[in-house]
């Protein structure tokens, strides 16, 4: 009888599990530090080459050019120095280290920008810091890449305005947002509050509408943005997902309920203003302030 193979024998271990939250990655092994960029292309140029090339791993949260600093510029001795101002560096952020490494591994010394080989390594250097939440953009972006477009909703549970700010200020539009997301397939939900303040010149009352739109909007992303906050995902060795709520992160505002908020539901279609905003009011209401 014939041996085996050592090499069919060989089975891969699925990469480990990781844990992808609504933040920026601030850690050394998803963001990768790229140097040696030729400088003989545009800066935006280099930026759009870089995003197809480490797209092609994995979702990536951002890519940064940076010109050299300017003390390097003007070499101050050798020739060595003088080397450096040919070149940008970039830093490259994935949601999952596993991406990065591959990247860094499929890249480094290979792929040419402007005929000269790029370098890919990890920041190792990072200063520690405090994770900051995704702007609103960006949590679409990652909800949809591991959720699915059809994988989540989210419905507004209250919106209205503050009116402690109104007799303080008459002039300040001030609206305060109740948003449940409901994650699809898990059927999980969870909740987040949002702000959304514009200021009316009283000279140009015209304008109170769209402002109100505009407070209105921002009210609504950032009732969605706390509310991703709360969502963990759990990305398996073979792609399929997980979703975890975490409930203790706080409201986006110190106070969650309608009461306590002292909430004034308005309406405001057509330059009118109601004392009750019902449900389906205040949907043609975000209707028309463009899709949110």
């Amino acid at each position: 009888m014939g041996t085996m193979d050592p090499e069919s024998q060989h089975v891969r271990t699925p990469p480990s599990p990781e844990i992808v939250e609504f933040v920026r990655p601030n850690t050394s092994d998803k963001v990768l530090y790229v140097s040696r960029i030729s400088r003989k292309l545009p800066e935006e140029e280099i930026y759009f080459k870089l995003c197809k090339a480490f797209e092609q791993y994995g979702l990536i949260n951002d890519v940064q050019v940076v010109k050299p600093p300017a003390q390097l510029q003007t070499a101050a001795e050798g020739q060595q120095e003088e080397r450096l101002t040919e070149y940008y560096y970039a830093f490259t952020k994935f949601y999952l280290a596993r991406d990065a490494a591959k990247a860094r591994a499929g890249l480094n010394g290979k792929y040419f920008i402007g005929g000269q080989p790029i370098s890919v390594q990890h920041a190792t250097k990072m200063k520690r810091r405090e994770p900051s939440p995704l702007p609103y953009s960006k949590c679409l972006d990652l909800a949809n890449h591991y959720l699915g477009m059809d994988g989540w909703t989210t419905h507004i549970v209250s919106i209205g305005q503050d009116s402690e700010s109104c007799q303080h200020d008459p002039n300040s539009l001030r609206y305060i947002c109740v948003v449940r997301i409901e994650i699809r397939g898990w059927d999980m939900s969870c909740q987040g509050v949002g702000l959304g303040e514009k200021t009316l010149d009283p000279t140009r009352p015209q304008e109170k509408v769209s402002l109100t739109r505009a407070a209105m909007k921002i009210s609504v992303h950032r009732a969605i943005q706390n509310a991703f906050q709360k969502v963990i995902l759990v990305v398996l060795g073979n792609g399929k997902v997980a979703v975890e709520i975490n409930s203790t992160v706080p409201d986006g505002l110190p106070y969650s309920t309608e009461e306590e908020t002292q909430l004034v539901r308005v309406k405001v279609l057509d330059g009118e203003t109601d004392e009750v905003m019902e449900e389906d009011d205040m949907e043609a209401l975000l209707a028309q302030m463009e899709s949110y």
